[in-house]
Formats: structure tokens, C-alpha cells, sequence
């Protein structure tokens, strides 16, 4: 029997924990790029995940996949506040928020107004 594997870019904040978990599948969609940084446009409530080649102040380093053993968390309590803030989310709860690919910048956005609320075991 084959299991089926669905590549669903996307994130999930937690808030509580200070983390924001990168999908491998978004990493994937990228290009697997050396380094990422994060846009944010509070209006619209959108968050994006940029490639970027070099190491900027803003950009954070994405590590090498290991088969089976890939976990990418950026800790930023100061992004979550802020996002938190705008969003008016609750603050006891993480989400999971599916991106759209957007090849001529090669970014991944995230409209957090879609969010979905993660259950307990779900964001660890």
C-alpha cells in the first residue's frame, strides 16, 4: 500500500512557545535556498517567506535536510507580539496557515486572515 504525500506549503505560529515552524514543503518550493527572511504587511495581514542567497541582518539560515529529521523553528517573540497584535488572535491557541507560491519574487505568502487553529498535540 502507498502512502500519499501531499506538499502543502505553509507555516504554524505558536505564540505561547515563541516559535514559528518553516513546512519543509516551503522551504522546498523555494529552492531550498541558503537563507530566508520573513515580510509582513499588517494592513493586509499577510505574512511572507522570502529566498535570499546572501545573509542580510533580517534573513535566517535554513539548515540542510536530513532524511526524515527535518524541523526548521525561528524563535521571534517580538514578530509573534506583533502579529498576535493585528490579527487579534487568541492568545492561548498556535495556528497553521497554508502559503501561495509566488515565483517572480520567489516567495511564499501567507494570508493570516485563512488561519486555522492547531490542536493541543499539533504544535509541538
Amino acid at each position: 500500500m502507498s502512502q500519499k504525500t501531499i506538499n502543502i506549503t505553509g507555516v504554524s505560529l505558536c505564540k505561547k512557545a515563541g516559535k514559528i515552524r518553516i513546512f519543509h514543503s516551503t522551504i522546498k518550493r523555494l529552492g531550498e535556498p541558503k537563507y530566508i527572511r520573513f515580510l509582513f504587511n499588517p494592513e493586509k495581514q499577510l505574512l511572507a517567506v522570502q529566498a535570499s542567497d546572501r545573509k542580510d541582518s533580517e534573513c535566517f539560515y535554513v539548515p540542510k535536510c536530513r532524511e526524515n529529521d527535518w524541523n526548521f523553528v525561528i524563535n521571534s517573540i517580538p514578530m509573534l507580539r506583533i502579529i498576535w497584535k493585528v490579527c487579534k488572535w487568541d492568545e492561548e491557541k498556535s495556528y497553521r496557515i497554508s502559503g501561495t507560491y509566488h515565483a517572480e519574487c520567489n516567495l511564499v505568502v501567507f494570508n493570516l486572515k485563512q488561519a486555522v487553529t492547531l490542536m493541543m498535540n499539533e504544535t509541538e
